[in-house]
């Protein structure tokens, strides 16, 4: 890992190299831009700096970034670039001619569409129903300058044939000849998330069944990137090491363990809606309490409905008790044909250009840049 000083800084202002700012809040941050950075790596006109809100260094040094250019904030607030990529909201410096938000992910809790979205100058829209939303919430125009209709490009990987479900479950070793459930809850909150509310019940119960398990919480539910969580979470999880068929998950990147998954527990996390391009079973821990937060923030917003509560549990089962798990997930997985239809509705409502996010996104920063693409 490179941290940059003077030498750099006077550097940068010299060199003819378009310079890119990556700005990362948790390592969750970086998964939706690894896809697009590989592809500007292999460019020797572009040049990637990374930085963070907190720690930039041991963020990225937990994503296995090595040999690249990293930055503090506040030291890359006095530096120039040629394009800014966020997926977060942090980053209110104007320190170059084009700011790009990418998002951090699409759910229907709509934390995406916030104010301090419209003050970037290119949205790249994961899909159909962000940019309705988009419209709907701050009454703007279909063909809005700021709007790319890009996708999510670290789903890509779904579709490029990088992934093998076998490989991933062998490197965990796990037994192949089991299915696979993966608990990806949304990020805790004090009282109404599912892992908040019955975590440790809802980790135990599917721990008992005969299937391969992977608990795989979001970045904020651990006092590295949350210090005042109430639970340590890495500290209760320790009692499955070495267990037979559970794996936590402390990779940054969902995506290979939601591929290698048969099917998959959550509640409202953003996880369901891209676990729906896989098509396969989805069980949800019913959360009322935070629903009905997200609705009230809706109201706020002036919109009159909540589509969290009138149609976003329907892509999968809903359980309203840990103990109600265990015989929904063995349905479930017996009868994957259940709610497909309702699931592909889901995918093409929330994702734009499946399988071709990347290569979307990459075009459009070269555009950006006024750079022609490789050859």
């Amino acid at each position: 890992m490179q941290f940059c000083g003077c030498y750099e800084f006077f550097n940068l202002q010299i060199n003819d190299m378009k310079r890119i700012l990556f700005c990362a809040s948790t390592p969750l941050s970086y998964a939706m831009f690894k896809p697009i950075h590989r592809k500007l790596k292999e460019d020797g006109r572009t040049e990637v700096w990374f930085t963070a809100n907190h720690g930039a260094g041991e963020l990225y040094r937990t994503v296995g970034l090595k040999g690249e250019k990293i930055i503090g904030k506040y030291r890359s607030m006095l530096m120039r670039f040629d394009l800014c990529i966020c997926p977060s909201f942090f980053y209110k410096r104007k320190n170059a001619p084009v700011k790009v938000q990418i998002f951090h992910g699409c759910s229907l809790k709509n934390r995406a569409i916030h104010q301090e979205a419209l003050a970037y100058d290119k949205l790249f829209l994961v899909g159909p129903y962000m940019k309705q939303k988009f419209i709907d919430t701050w009454n703007l125009s279909e063909d809005d300058r700021r709007f790319e209709e890009i996708g999510m490009p670290k789903l890509d990987a779904f579709f490029d044939g990088s992934l093998n479900k076998d490989e991933i479950c062998g490197k965990l070793g796990l037994d192949k000849k089991l299915p696979t459930v993966i608990y990806a809850p949304t990020r805790p909150t004090p009282t109404s998330s599912s892992l908040s509310m019955c975590g440790t019940e809802i980790i135990s119960a599917i721990a008992q069944m005969p299937v391969n398990f992977l608990v795989k919480l979001h970045d904020r539910s651990f006092r590295q990137w949350r210090p005042k969580m109430k639970q340590d979470w890495v500290q209760w999880l320790k009692q499955y090491e070495g267990h037979e068929r559970v794996r936590v998950i402390h990779d940054y990147d969902v995506v290979p363990y939601l591929f290698a998954s048969d099917l998959l527990v959550s509640d409202i996390s953003s996880v369901v809606n891209e676990f729906s391009l896989l098509n396969r079973p989805i069980v949800l821990f019913d959360v009322p309490r935070l629903i009905a937060f997200h609705k009230k923030l809706e109201k706020k917003r002036g919109l009159e409905s909540s589509d969290l509560e009138e149609w976003g549990q329907d892509v999968g089962a809903v359980v309203q008790k840990p103990q109600e798990l265990q015989q929904t997930i063995e349905y479930s997985l017996g009868h994957p044909e259940e709610k497909q239809e309702v699931r592909q509705e889901f995918a093409r409502r929330f994702f734009f250009n499946p399988g071709k996010a990347t290569e979307k996104a990459v075009k459009k920063i070269y555009e950006l840049l006024g750079l022609e693409l490789p050859r």
